[in-house]
């Protein structure tokens, strides 16, 4: 079964291949999805589900040994990659049709 997603709301954040974040909803699941993140680099644009930091027992955000950034666990996510591209590439789509000027400037630098 084919969802049709609507972009409800886009928020421009320019960092690293981080372009904004979007609300979204699944017309036929009346679902309501905020702060998917939208990314491009290079030609390629995608959709990354909303995720959480990592926080320790004192509230404090874990951050990652190697790089220093905090990390982060996602709060759902696909079986699959075939469905996980769908809905990424329908995401994608329902921000340009909402927000055609949304990936102006391309890749923006750190």
């Amino acid at each position: 079964m084919k969802h049709s997603i609507s972009c409800l709301a886009f928020k421009a954040v320019r960092r690293n291949t981080l372009v904004g974040f979007a609300n979204i909803r699944i017309n036929e699941m009346h679902l309501e999805i905020h702060d998917v993140a939208i990314h491009v680099k290079n030609a390629s644009r995608w959709a990354q589900p909303p995720a959480k930091p990592m926080i320790d027992k004192d509230g404090v955000a874990i951050r990652d040994r190697e790089t220093g950034k905090i990390a982060y666990f996602t709060i759902f996510e696909f079986s699959d990659r075939a469905t996980r591209d769908a809905f990424s590439r329908a995401v994608i789509d329902a921000v340009m049709r909402a927000f055609p000027n949304a990936f102006e400037g391309g890749e923006i630098a750190a």
